[in-house]
């Protein structure tokens, strides 16, 4: 098999696993699921990850880790304010642009974040390190910086959880502002420029 064919296979059972642990749950999708959505044996996936759990692991560990560096590109530069803005309206639109990756996340966190291994970035260190622009910049109050980072992820991450379960309805993109400005009430200063 060539590399290009390696890449593709492993493309498919990516996407597949990530479907299928998205609408079923890690723990109700069979190997044999996952093999028949991504069009391989289940041979080549024991080839590649000794259980289920292992592959869910580590699609969970890539994910969260391509996750920060998405968010810090989606932050992209000036005040932290604008910053934070651009983060909570970007991670509310991927769970529209992209629905089994958001939810994969979601409902895999409790189980598999504490298999993600020390030293890669995380989103709470995107986030954290924005406040500390802020903080030091000013524009965002001097307060302990984890604590801030928290509140900015737990509102996006409640409203993506509301979203998922069906309890918030409204297109997250359309609240994207209503939570930023919330939020930024609380965090600034009102010396940002």
């Amino acid at each position: 098999m060539s590399k290009d064919a390696r890449i593709d296979a492993r493309n498919k059972v990516r996407d597949a696993a990530i479907a299928l642990f998205a609408q079923k749950g890690v723990k109700a999708t069979t190997i044999k699921d996952i093999a028949r959505a991504a069009g391989v044996s289940e041979g080549a996936l024991y080839r590649h990850w000794a259980s289920k759990e292992d592959l869910a692991a580590a699609l969970f560990a890539a994910e969260y880790t391509a996750l920060s560096h998405d968010l810090r590109e989606a932050a992209g530069s000036g005040q932290a304010p604008q910053r934070l803005r651009r983060v909570i309206a970007w991670a509310f639109g991927l769970v529209e642009a992209a629905p089994d990756r958001a939810r994969f996340l979601l409902l895999s966190q409790h189980d598999a974040l504490p298999l993600v291994p020390d030293g890669l970035e995380t989103p709470v260190d995107v986030v954290c390190a924005i406040v500390g622009d802020g903080v030091a910049e000013g524009s965002i109050v001097d307060a302990d910086r984890e604590a801030l980072a928290h509140t900015v992820i737990g509102a996006i991450v409640l409203n993506i959880q509301s979203h998922v379960y069906g309890r918030q309805t409204a297109p997250l993109g359309t609240l994207a502002d209503t939570v930023a400005d919330a939020l930024l009430r609380g965090l600034t200063t009102g010396k940002e420029t």
